[in-house]
């Protein structure tokens, strides 16, 4: 009697759970795989939607669906309007917002996001140069898979291989409610109808207040995490170098050298030396490989090379030190040298508003220690 009623209470439980989940036949739903956001007319969001659609009918699997409204939700049941499939947000790779709208500010768009339980914490976040509808628009024959998989893959190479940062909604939302850093987040634009990443969106707090060039991005990586097998380019004074050159009758006369590197290993150290005076340190260490020289210099003698090492080591902290000008004036801090300075006793109760105007007036002492490898000189 007892096994009898045990298993009529689990058939019953069964029975009720089954009819509280809502089933949908996968024909009738439409995937969402990207979502781009723009500033739209009258103070209107505009979406653009890259959507997987499974249905025998159709020949396209994906589609681009468009939808307006004050709120994201609003703008997604606006497009849900003109679509055949019920949307579902559900399997959001990326989400992309329009430049105009950066410089106005995401967060109110990812708060919403973010306690929206269907939204994946592991989605994407980048810029559009222009407008996030012109980017999604792209002709898919042009690039040979649908756009939203095409700039996923993008950030995920490219982040790979420490070329631009990539930052999930969870990632945002953490270094934004975090003290003493700010975002960084990859630029899309549109070269000949392909989309192709072109620098990196820096903030203060949710807002977009300038862009950083591919060559910048070197020592904002550098500056956060380990990075191997990036190319770098700089030029410095071939005079330290004229008595090394080979013998060429037909030289022509430079006052530069232009190089070309890898980056086999570099990573950087930064601490806080004078908490009052707000003065910190940041060392970097490179290994590097050189691959390609302009003039002709022989690099045979150790000594050239470390001739060559201290030129190099020069230029990088005349790099840094640019860019955190760059940065102080832009009133912005990927660095992250706020959160160095909270750790101290001073800055253990700091606020994100007292770290603004600390930031503009810091100091900071860079040293750049580099090994260089004359593997593949090519003159």
């Amino acid at each position: 009697m007892v096994k009898k009623l045990i298993c009529f209470m689990l058939l019953s439980s069964t029975i009720l759970l089954t009819s509280c989940i809502k089933t949908q036949s996968i024909e009738k739903i439409g995937i969402i795989n990207a979502h781009g956001v723009d500033k739209g007319d009258e103070n209107l969001l505009e979406s653009t939607l890259i959507v997987f659609q499974f249905s025998a009918q159709s020949e396209e699997i994906t589609k681009v669906v468009s939808g307006k409204g004050k709120t994201i939700d609003g703008a997604l049941e606006d497009a849900n309007h003109s679509s055949l499939y019920e949307l579902a947000p559900g399997k959001i790779k990326l989400m992309l917002f329009g430049r105009e709208l950066a410089e106005q500010g995401i967060l109110p768009l990812l708060d919403s996001q973010a306690r929206d339980a269907r939204i994946p914490d592991l989605m994407y976040l980048s810029v559009s140069e222009t407008t996030a509808k012109e980017v999604l628009h792209v002709d898919e024959q042009q690039i040979s898979t649908d756009i939203g998989q095409f700039l996923q893959g993008l950030i995920e190479n490219h982040s790979t291989d420490h070329n631009i940062p990539r930052k999930t909604l969870q990632d945002f939302l953490r270094i934004y409610y975090d003290v003493g850093q700010d975002n960084a987040l990859p630029i899309v634009e549109l070269h000949d109808n392909v989309p192709k990443l072109n620098g990196v969106a820096v903030f203060r707090g949710d807002r977009m207040v300038g862009k950083l060039t591919n060559p910048e991005i070197v020592l904002l990586n550098l500056m956060q995490r380990t990075v191997k097998e990036r190319l770098v380019e700089m030029s410095v004074s071939l005079e330290p170098f004229r008595d090394h050159l080979e013998k060429r009758e037909d030289r022509e006369r430079k006052d530069e050298l232009e190089i070309a590197f890898i980056i086999k290993k570099g990573k950087s150290k930064t601490k806080l030396i004078d908490a009052e005076n707000l003065v910190f340190q940041t060392e970097t260490k490179m290994e590097m490989r050189l691959l390609e020289q302009s003039a002709g210099v022989v690099f045979k003698d150790p000594k050239v090379i470390k001739i060559l090492e201290k030129e190099v080591e020069k230029n990088m902290e005349a790099r840094f030190n640019k860019l955190l000008t760059k940065l102080q004036s832009l009133e912005s801090d990927p660095f992250g040298y706020g959160r160095y300075y909270k750790r101290s006793e001073q800055g253990k109760d700091m606020t994100n508003e007292e770290w603004r105007e600390k930031y503009p007036s810091i100091e900071v002492k860079f040293k750049v220690e580099a090994e260089i490898f004359r593997h593949g000189v090519i003159d």
